[in-house]
């Protein structure tokens, strides 16, 4: 069932906007500005395509490396909302400083007299930037894992439910969320994923969307699997095994699909075994 794939593409479409926006507005502010002398060295074109470059590299580059600084270290740290940040901040400051070196002798600029003092511009410069940006993406992750939870009920109201629906493929699974089906999913539940207002039901004959709240079917189907996600639910049965990817982690199911899991749902899948 296909029905769901232009929400889809426009939940991709924000999530690359949320990956792209930031750079690119920095990067056009330090333009606009020129700080480091870049006002009085280069033109206008020139100075906006320096920083939006210097910016962009550098801010990829820092990314992945307070990501890693996360998934390595980041349980282990005091206070890990500042000291994550600050730790890749400074640990990705050389290799951010070869990146200007570079750009400044490609720009015209020229190459720096004093580099202790390049390598301490960057390190103020990257961790100005990295401490407010992580504190609000970790805000803003916690935020959208207990968006739903405010929410009126939107859900569907609930049918008359009939024996041939109360059936899953191998058991019974609960009736009221059953119930909610237009008919028998007829193969084996593997996870749910919120697309808006609907919820996506896949199992392993395809797919079937009704209008549902998340919290009402994870709630309903309690036993049977957990939350893993604010968008995902998964079956405990449909788990293959856990996979990591930087500060990422993701179930990986029988269908070789993979779920993300939640900053804020790991402690409870770590206490259920699943991590």
């Amino acid at each position: 069932m296909q029905c769901y794939a232009p929400v889809k593409m426009r939940e991709r479409l924000v999530r690359l906007s949320r990956w792209l926006g930031p750079p690119l507005v920095v990067g056009l502010v330090l333009g606009l500005l020129g700080p480091f002398g870049t006002y009085q060295s280069l033109a206008a074109g020139p100075r906006l395509a320096y920083w939006l470059a210097v910016i962009s590299m550098n801010w990829f580059l820092t990314n992945a490396i307070v990501r890693q600084a996360e998934a390595l270290a980041g349980d282990r740290l005091p206070m890990s909302r500042i000291s994550v940040p600050l730790l890749g901040a400074w640990l990705a400051a050389l290799p951010a400083t070869g990146i200007v070196v570079l750009a400044n002798g490609l720009s015209g600029i020229g190459w720096p007299a004093n580099m202790v003092v390049l390598l301490g511009q960057v390190l103020v410069l990257l961790t100005a930037i990295t401490l407010p940006i992580y504190t609000l993406e970790e805000m803003r992750a916690r935020l959208d894992d207990r968006r739903d939870q405010d929410q009126p009920d939107a859900g569907a109201p609930t049918k008359p439910m009939t024996e041939a629906q109360t059936t899953w493929h191998a058991g019974e699974g609960p009736a009221r969320f059953a119930a909610r089906l237009p008919r028998p999913i007829g193969g084996q539940l593997l996870c749910l994923e919120t697309q808006d207002h609907y919820l996506v039901i896949h199992h392993s004959r395809g797919s079937e969307m009704i209008l549902c709240r998340m919290k009402d079917a994870a709630r309903e189907l309690d036993g049977l699997g957990l939350r893993v996600h604010r968008s995902w639910w998964v079956a405990r049965d449909a788990v293959a095994s856990v996979e990591r990817d930087g500060h990422c982690t993701f179930l990986c199911l029988t269908d070789t699909r993979r779920v993300p899991v939640g900053r804020s749902f790991r402690a409870d899948l770590k206490a259920a075994g699943w991590l």
